[in-house]
C-alpha cells in the first residue's frame, strides 16, 4: 500500500458495516462527527466503506490511537471493527485481532487454492488426448473476460486515451473528475492482474452537475477508457451508455427515456442479461435521480435501490443530480451508500469567464478571434444567453461559436473578403448594439426621466465620495451600492438599470458594467438543495456588474407561507452575496412600489443592505406621444395629420389611467407603434409604392381585437372602462 504521510485512509469490513447499519448505527457518519471538531484533522473524502482525512504527519499516531479508542468505546473490545485497514503503520494501536475469524479466512483461502490446483492438474491430463484445434479453442475460452466477450487486446494506448480525456472538457475544468479518471486508469491494470475486473462494476458514481456542463462527454470518455483497457466489446459509441431520467411513480409521462422505477428495473435486467450473454458492450448506466433525491432514504426508495444493486456486475451506474448544497448532496450520497458503493463528485457551474475562454478557444481552433473592442458586447450577449433559463453550458457555447462563424462567413461573402476577426458589427445580428461613450447623455435624452436622472446621479456621486473618503482613512460607513427601482411596468426601469451599470463603471465603482437581467423566480431551483447554488451562480456572473432582478417581490412570502417555498431560500442566499461582495456588484431589485416595500419591511437583511430607492412615475400623455414619435422618426415617413390623431388617442384616456399601477406605460406605446407600422406594411404590399404611415393605419391598429383586449387588461381591472 502506498503511504501518503499527509493523509490517512480507513477502510472498514463491508459485512461488519452492513450489520451495524441493520442495527441503526452508521459507522462512517459516527467517525465523521468525531473528526469534525478536531482543529488539526480535516475530512478529505468518505464513501460507504471508507474515510480519508488529512493531517500533519506529527499528528498521525495521535489520530489513529484516538480513533481506536473511539471504536473500542462504541463497539467493544471484541467486535471485529479491527478489520479496518489503516493506511500506514499500526504500531502502538491497541486493537483486537479476532484470530478465530482470521484463521477461518486463511483456511477458506487454502481450500480454494487446493481446488484450483486440482483443476489445473485435470486440465493437463485432458490436453494430451485433445486435437490441437480443440486445445486452441479451450485456451481462448479460458482467457479472463472471454466468457463475457471482453476484448483482450487494447485498441489504443490507454495512456494516450487518458491524456486525451484529461485535456478536454469537462475533465480539464474539474479537478475531481480528473482525479477520478486518473485513479480509474491506474487501478484497472491492477484489477486485471488480480483477476478481479468485476470489482470495477460495483464502484458507482453520484455526479452533481447541471445540464450542459459536459455530462455526456464524461460518460463517453469512461467508455473509451474501458475500451482502451480491453474491458468492453465493440467500439465506444452512443449505445455504450444507457441514459434514463427517473420519474415519480405517479408521473404518467413515461417514455423510452423518462421512466418510472418499475420500467427502469425491467430495462436494467435486460441490459444485464445482454452483457452476460453477448459480452460487455453497455458499460455505463446513467440515471438522473433528481426527482427521487429526497425519497431515496424511504423504505420504497431503498427497495428499488436493492433491486438495482442485485443486477449490477457488468456496468457502472452513474447517478446524476443537479449541483446541490453540500448538506443535501451528503444526504443523497448517504442514502445511496446504504445499498451500493457510490463515490460523490460535484461539478460546480462554470463561471462566465471560463465560458468566454472556452468560446475564444473554440473560435481560435477554427482560425477566428474576437476583436478587443467587441469583447464587452460578446460577454453581454453570453450573459443574456446564460441567465434566461435555457442555457446548457458548453452545448450553448458551441451553438454560439458556430453561429458567430457562420454569420461572419455571410458577411465575408457580401464584402468579398476573407476576414477572420469578429468585430462589433458582426455581433449586431445577435442584438449587440454600439454603446454611447457617455451613458449620462443617453439617460438625459430619455423622455420623462428628469427626476430619475437627478436621483441616480446623486446616488452615484454619494457612493463614489464614500469610497474616496474611506480610501483616505476617514471614518465613514462602508458603502453599500444596492438599490430598489419601484414603479409600474413599462416605465424604463430595465433601460435605466443598463445605463446605471455603465455609469458606475465609468465612475470607477464597478469593474465591468454589464447588466445581468433575471426575474425573481429565476433564482429558485426546481428541487430541494438547488436554489442556493443557482442563486450564487447567477450572482457570480454579475460580479463587477449589475444584477437586475425584475419582479423581485415574487421571492417574498409572509410568515404563513410554506416552509418549502424556495423564494425565501433565494432571498437568504442573495442577502449573503450582497453583503460578502458589496463592493464588487450592485443588486437592483425592481417591482411595484407596494409589493417592494412589503418585501423589504419583511426581511431585515434586505432593509439594511439596500440604502437607495429610485421611484419611476407613470408617463404623462405628453410623454407617451413623444415616445411614439421617437420610435417613428428616422424609420418611417408619415402623413400630415398623424400627430393630431395620436394626440387625440392619448387625450381620450381617462385621468385615472395615469395613476394606475396596472398601466403598462411604454409597453403600451411600443405595442401601438408595432401594430401601426405592421398595418402600413401590409397595405403597402397590396397597393405598392413607398412605405408610409397613414392615419388609417393607426385607426386600424387601435381597432384590432387584440389591441382592445390589451387596453381592457390595462384599465378595466381597475374599474376604469376604456372604449368598447
Amino acid at each position: 500500500m502506498i503511504v501518503n504521510m499527509s493523509s490517512v485512509t480507513v477502510s472498514f469490513d463491508p459485512e461488519w458495516l452492513e450489520a451495524r447499519r441493520a442495527n441503526g448505527v452508521r459507522v462512517i457518519r459516527r467517525v465523521e462527527k468525531w473528526v469534525a471538531p478536531q482543529e488539526d484533522v480535516s475530512l478529505k473524502s468518505s464513501s460507504g466503506t471508507e474515510l480519508t482525512v488529512e493531517l500533519a504527519p506529527a499528528n498521525r499516531e495521535k489520530f489513529l490511537n484516538g480513533l481506536a479508542e473511539l471504536l473500542k468505546t462504541d463497539f467493544g473490545e471484541r467486535d471485529p471493527w479491527a478489520h479496518a485497514v489503516f493506511s500506514g503503520d499500526l504500531a502502538g494501536l491497541d486493537v483486537p485481532t479476532l484470530r478465530n475469524r482470521e484463521s477461518a479466512k486463511e483456511e477458506k483461502t487454502a481450500q480454494e487454492e487446493q481446488v484450483r490446483t486440482e483443476a489445473k492438474d485435470k486440465e493437463k491430463e485432458q490436453e494430451t488426448a485433445q486435437p490441437s484445434g480443440q486445445k486452441m479453442q479451450q485456451a481462448e475460452e479460458s482467457q479472463p473476460g472471454k466468457g463475457l466477450g471482453i476484448d483482450q487486446a487494447p485498441q489504443q494506448d490507454p495512456l494516450e486515451v487518458l491524456e486525451e480525456i484529461c485535456g478536454r472538457v469537462p475533465v480539464k475544468h474539474s479537478r475531481e473528475l480528473e482525479a477520478y479518471v486518473r485513479e480509474t486508469a491506474a487501478v484497472i491494470p491492477m484489477l486485471q492482474r488480480l483477476g478481479a475486473e468485476s470489482s470495477l462494476w460495483h464502484q458507482h458514481l453520484l455526479l452533481a452537475v447541471d445540464e450542459g456542463y459536459g455530462r455526456s462527454e464524461f460518460l463517453m470518455a469512461l467508455a473509451k477508457l474501458y475500451k482502451a483497457f480491453g474491458l468492453m466489446k465493440g467500439d465506444p459509441d452512443k449505445t455504450s451508455v444507457r441514459e434514463y431520467i427517473l420519474l415519480t411513480d405517479g408521473d404518467m409521462n413515461s417514455d423510452g427515456y423518462r421512466v418510472t422505477w418499475s420500467r427502469l428495473l425491467d430495462a436494467v435486467e435486460s441490459l444485464s442479461r445482454s452483457n452476460v450473454r453477448n459480452g460487455i458492450s453497455k458499460v455505463v448506466l446513467y440515471l438522473d435521480i433528481s426527482a427521487w433525491q429526497s425519497s431515496l432514504a424511504t423504505p420504497e426508495g431503498k427497495k428499488y435501490l436493492r433491486r438495482l444493486n442485485s443486477m449490477c456486475g457488468s456496468f457502472l451506474v452513474v447517478f446524476r443530480v443537479p449541483f446541490l448544497e453540500g448538506h443535501v448532496l451528503r444526504e443523497t450520497a448517504d442514502a445511496l451508500n446504504d445499498i451500493l458503493n457510490v463515490r460523490t463528485i460535484a461539478v460546480p457551474p462554470v463561471p462566465l469567464s471560463d465560458m468566454i475562454d472556452y468560446a475564444r478557444s473554440e473560435l481560435a481552433s477554427s482560425g477566428f478571434r474576437i476583436a478587443d473592442d467587441a469583447m464587452g458586447a460578446f460577454e453581454q450577449w453570453v450573459l443574456h444567453e446564460k441567465v434566461d433559463n435555457s442555457f446548457f453550458g458548453y452545448k450553448t457555447m458551441d451553438k454560439v461559436v458556430q453561429k458567430v462563424i457562420f454569420e461572419k462567413a455571410l458577411t465575408n461573402c457580401r464584402r468579398k473578403v476573407e476576414d477572420r476577426v469578429i468585430g462589433l458589427g458582426d455581433l449586431e445580428v445577435f442584438g449587440a448594439e454600439p454603446e454611447e461613450d457617455d451613458p449620462a447623455e443617453e439617460l438625459a435624452r430619455m423622455i420623462g426621466m428628469r427626476e430619475v436622472e437627478r436621483r441616480l446621479k446623486e446616488v452615484i456621486v454619494q457612493i463614489k465620495t464614500q469610497r474616496t473618503l474611506a480610501a483616505k482613512g476617514k471614518k465613514v460607513e462602508r458603502p453599500a451600492i444596492h438599490m430598489l427601482f419601484t414603479g409600474s411596468p413599462g416605465t424604463g426601469k430595465t433601460t435605466v438599470a443598463r445605463i446605471a451599470a455603465r455609469m458606475m463603471k465609468k465612475a470607477g465603482i464597478l469593474r465591468k458594467g454589464h447588466l445581468v437581467e433575471v426575474k425573481g423566480r429565476d433564482l429558485c431551483g426546481e428541487y430541494i438543495g438547488t436554489t442556493a447554488p443557482k442563486t450564487s451562480a447567477i450572482c457570480r456572473d454579475a460580479y463587477g456588474s449589475v444584477l437586475f432582478i425584475d419582479e423581485a417581490y415574487s421571492l417574498f412570502r409572509d410568515e404563513y407561507s410554506s416552509a418549502r417555498d424556495y423564494g425565501r431560500e433565494a432571498l437568504d442566499t442573495l442577502v449573503a452575496e450582497m453583503e460578502n461582495h458589496r463592493d464588487d456588484f450592485c443588486v437592483i431589485m425592481a417591482g411595484y412600489k407596494d409589493e417592494m416595500d412589503a418585501m423589504v419591511q419583511g426581511n431585515a437583511g434586505l432593509k439594511s443592505r439596500i440604502p437607495y430607492e429610485i421611484e419611476f412615475p407613470n408617463y404623462t400623455r405628453e410623454d407617451l406621444e413623444k415616445i411614439f414619435f421617437t420610435m417613428l422618426d428616422g424609420t418611417f415617413d408619415y402623413e400630415e395629420g398623424l400627430k393630431d390623431v395620436v394626440h387625440e388617442f392619448f387625450a381620450a384616456m381617462p385621468e385615472e389611467v395615469f395613476t394606475s399601477k396596472e398601466f403598462s406605460n411604454g409597453r403600451l406605446v411600443r405595442n401601438l407603434y408595432e401594430r401601426t407600422w405592421g398595418k402600413a406594411a401590409y397595405r403597402q404590399s397590396l397597393e405598392g409604392g413607398e412605405l408610409r404611415i397613414l392615419k388609417s393605419d393607426l385607426a386600424g391598429a387601435t381597432a384590432d381585437s387584440e389591441f382592445k383586449k390589451l387596453m381592457k387588461k390595462n384599465f378595466e381591472r381597475r374599474g376604469i372602462g376604456f372604449g368598447a
